[in-house]
């Protein structure tokens, strides 16, 4: 996969298809290959850019203090060299926070917006989620912080049925996650709170969130679509924290089906 020189650290991408640029910003624990189940379906239609975050997979994962404030900028400059001057933002969780500080900061290069299973702040409860996930990597390693976060991610039926994958992940997941990056993630996305500028946002926006997300509940989903205005919400049935994962088809059609409206948006 390429990578790209971002001043002080190289990012880890990948580009397939050809049309409309759509970017997909990976979840905490995520990389590339998180989106495995939207590559063939968007890039029938869309240039599909994913990439990896600082501390996340195959880019550069340097040991200091990170904010999503940063990891916006990071996206820029990634884009600027890209040649990209506008395109359509796709970010889960950790990745749909990075969104709305991009959103915010740099709305002329925002068509649409979708914003999976995220939040605008962190509120006490989440905070504590994501402490002990801190304090499990710091005692267990990245072994542990998967035990520990695993339980908030999927549907109940969704372990139920693909339970012997989900270990697989386990040890991809041990091998490509080390601790102490994870750490840093996890603390930036403590700081996260962009709820006071949220209304600022002014792209088309979707915002979808699983029925059954116990990390990211969909009140947090709500309180996005009331501060952004003309918003739509989808609540997904038997559905976590994971959408593209759990149901991918049905992410797909409402995502492809949603953008559609607005690729006009991307040539002005």
């Amino acid at each position: 996969m390429p990578r790209m020189k971002i001043n002080d650290i190289s990012l880890n991408y990948e580009i397939d298809g050809k049309g409309p640029v759509v970017i997909f910003i990976n979840g905490l624990t995520m990389d590339v290959n998180g989106w495995y189940f939207q590559v063939q379906a968007f890039s029938q239609k869309y240039e599909v850019l994913r990439y990896d975050c600082r501390g996340q997979g195959q880019s550069d994962k340097p040991d200091t203090d990170y904010t999503q404030e940063m990891h916006a900028e990071d996206l820029n400059n990634l884009i600027d060299k890209l040649g990209i001057r506008k395109a359509h933002l796709i970010g889960i969780s950790n990745g749909g926070m990075i969104a709305q500080h991009f959103t915010v900061k740099y709305p002329e290069k925002v068509g649409a917006l979708v914003l999976v299973d995220t939040c605008s702040y962190i509120d006490t409860l989440l905070e504590m989620i994501i402490n002990a996930w801190i304090k499990s990597t710091e005692a267990g390693g990245s072994a542990l912080r998967y035990d520990v976060a695993l339980p908030f991610l999927f549907a109940e039926d969704f372990v139920k049925k693909n339970l012997e994958n989900i270990l697989a992940l386990r040890e991809y997941s041990i091998t490509t996650d080390p601790p102490k990056p994870i750490i840093n993630l996890a603390k930036a996305s403590i700081k996260h709170n962009i709820n006071d500028r949220i209304s600022e946002i002014k792209a088309p926006t979707l915002i979808i969130v699983g029925e059954e997300d116990i990390l990211i509940p969909p009140t947090y989903s709500k309180i996005l679509h009331k501060k952004i205005e003309g918003s739509k919400l989808i609540i997904m049935k038997n559905c976590g924290h994971v959408p593209p994962i759990e149901k991918p088809e049905e992410f797909n059609g409402a995502v492809l089906n949603f953008l559609k409206e607005y690729d006009g948006l991307l040539g002005s």
